[in-house]
């Protein structure tokens, strides 16, 4: 599996691998002289009213700003130099493609490293030669580049060009004959257990979205039943697909899909979008294979490119919109993922889940006026979507309104009678519970959610509601005990089990045991670094809680923790190191805590602590089973 999936990642990354190696800014004369800048289309989401010599420290730092003019005005500064950078090239091409400038699209080509043969042209000239009115010779272009990319790229490729001709009973016998040899199986709700069960999750992006352009392609075809069934697919990938939804209840009524008929720049932007999935995920699995720590910074710069100037030229793509917003969001690059989701189409039946991103940014910035503003946008537009209500409850609880955040669970549960949905509902209720302090109702709702839906989901959220809830801690402790007997080697479980013990004295040594396991198995898992931290806490070795609180708290840089902060703290305070402990404790109360935890941080930094420290005691010996180094897992 392996050898297959570096194969196919060879071909993209030689195409834009490079690309994003650090490189001189272009002088601003250089910049001027290149032109105006990107056409509108691409221009939509840079910085209003940005300087034309503005410049940026890296092109990773113009993508977190979704700079796309500055990208494609310091590429075409680029293209007078010798060697131009494959990222100039592809933000260039990108743009003449959508300004309809062929000639000079296939120039930028003539440009790439190897021309008109090179990975570059591989990738792309399938669709400049589509623009050009020659897509017969496009789909051969894909037939003689793209066949060590891995299954269904190189089918989507070619129907992908079909469809941009206006050609779609070829692009629709394309797709079947895909969908044919697609391994159709929905990948598991849980982690993971097997090497089958790790290649359909990773391939579960790519078969939903190939499939999904199947059934869109049948649609316009009016051939109903075909469509219904590729439609249905999707919704075992994805259940809560509004656009799938949406796209159904037309089929029925005899319309056409909600998304434009593709034409050449929007074909490529779509092929963007499969390139940057694709490439997004082999760059992580080589990070993940060589166990390197996450810094604050895109997954993939090179996939992110690819994302956001695929959303731009493919114009109605609203759900990958929401993607690239949550990915710059996920890396605090706050203005920019607002910009993207400014491009939304109020008609867009995603506009109220980006209202909910909205309200997400909005509570990082600690405006929670904004937030609540934007929940109700979403509630007003949401109808009978009640993963959007839920969602709106979070952003109640979220900004401490327990009792607005509860009757909008109540509403969410009243919409839905599937267990699986109910299920869901009541878990995020018996968090938002929890988070306010409510623990005896966080477990009513916690046991209900099990008895409609015992997925190992439900039963994660089971045991990290009842850990806290001193009369149902040890109903908690059973069902992770459960969980644990199903998958041993799994990190998530073994941290589950393991910090669920240390909560009180009785469990702390076996819990110690565990979390040791869980570290050996997962050195760059942040949760279970912090909780073998606590459990050393516990056992007042305050040094090597230090060690292991302070490397959690580093590779949690993204998404800074109020639990692991609070820890960093209290270990602090017991070296004496009050400043830096007061200091850990802000930030902590800056991450929005649960209620309970910020009364006691709002204490802490007021008196400090004032129980008495644990006590050192000898640690109990731990054997630990085979290293992760030793096991082929992958």
């Amino acid at each position: 599996m392996r050898k297959a999936l570096w194969a196919g990642c060879a071909a993209v990354l030689a195409m834009a691998g490079p690309a994003f190696a650090q490189t001189e800014q272009a002088p601003a004369a250089q910049a001027a002289q290149a032109g105006a800048g990107a056409s509108p289309l691409l221009a939509a989401t840079s910085p209003p009213d940005a300087a034309p010599d503005r410049s940026y420290d890296s092109p990773e730092a113009a993508l977190r700003a979704a700079d796309l003019d500055y990208v494609v005005t310091h590429g075409r500064a680029q293209m007078a130099e010798p060697n131009p950078q494959p990222i100039w090239l592809v933000a260039v091409f990108a743009d003449e493609m959508a300004a309809g400038r062929t000639a000079e699209a296939r120039r930028v080509l003539e440009r790439a490293p190897g021309g008109l043969n090179g990975p570059m042209a591989d990738m792309l000239e399938p669709f400049l030669l589509a623009a050009e009115g020659r897509p017969d010779r496009g789909v051969e272009r894909v037939d003689a580049g793209n066949d060590n990319l891995p299954a269904p790229l190189p089918e989507v490729a070619r129907a992908l060009v079909f469809e941009s001709a206006g050609r779609l009973p070829e692009a629709a016998a394309v797709y079947a004959a895909m969908a044919e040899r697609l391994d159709l199986t929905p990948p598991p709700r849980a982690e993971p257990s097997t090497l089958q069960e790790f290649e359909r999750s990773l391939a579960a992006p790519r078969t939903a979205h190939s499939v999904y352009r199947a059934a869109l392609t049948h649609h316009r075809l009016g051939r109903t039943a075909e469509a219904r069934r590729y439609y249905g697919v999707v919704k075992e990938f994805a259940p809560r697909s509004v656009d799938v939804d949406r796209n159904l209840a037309r089929l029925e009524a005899g319309e056409p899909p909600v998304e434009a008929a593709l034409d050449a720049p929007r074909a490529l932007g779509r092929w963007m979008l499969f390139l940057a999935e694709f490439v997004t995920q082999a760059e992580m699995l080589t990070r993940v294979l060589a166990a390197e720590d996450p810094a604050l910074g895109l997954d993939s710069t090179t996939g992110s490119a690819l994302l956001q100037f695929g959303v731009q030229l493919a114009g109605d793509a609203d759900d990958w919109r929401l993607h690239a917003a949550s990915q710059l969001a996920g890396v605090r690059s706050f203005d920019g993922a607002e910009r993207i989701l400014s491009t939304m189409p109020a008609e867009s039946v995603f506009a109220p889940d980006a209202e909910i991103a909205r309200a997400g940014i909005y509570i990082e910035r600690d405006q929670d006026a904004q937030a609540i503003a934007a929940a109700e946008r979403a509630l007003a537009n949401a109808g009978d979507r009640w993963s959007i209500i839920a969602s709106a409850g979070d952003i109640y609880r979220q900004t401490y309104r327990p009792r607005e955040s509860t009757a909008v669970f109540d509403r969410a549960y009243a919409l839905t009678e599937d267990a699986e949905e109910r299920a869901d509902i009541l878990g995020w209720r018996a968090y938002a519970h929890r988070f306010a302090g409510n623990y005896s109702a966080a477990t009513a709702d916690a046991r209900r959610a099990l008895e409609l839906d015992p997925s190992v989901d439900t039963r994660m959220l089971y045991v990290s509601i009842l850990m806290d809830d001193p009369r149902a801690w040890s109903d908690g402790i059973d069902v992770a005990r459960a969980l644990f007997a199903e998958q041993p080697d799994s990190v998530l479980r073994l941290n589950a089990l393991g910090y669920a013990l240390i909560q009180k004295p009785e469990g702390l040594e076996e819990g110690y045991r565990l979390l040791w396991r869980g570290y050996a198995y997962g050195q760059t898992n942040y949760a279970v670094i912090d909780s073998l931290g606590w459990a050393y806490y516990l056992y007042g070795r305050f040094d090597d809680a230090l060690t292991l609180i302070q490397r959690s708290a580093e590779l949690s840089v993204n998404a800074p923790n109020a639990e692991i902060l609070d820890h960093l703290g209290d270990v602090y305070w017991r070296l004496n190191r009050r400043d830096e402990a007061r200091d850990a404790w802000r930030q902590a109360l800056a991450a929005r805590p649960d209620t309970p935890r910020r009364t006691g941080l709002e204490r802490k930094l007021s008196r400090g602590l004032t129980e008495p420290a644990p006590r050192q005691r000898e640690l109990p010996r731990v054997t630990l089973p085979q290293g992760p180094g030793q096991r082929e897992t992958l």
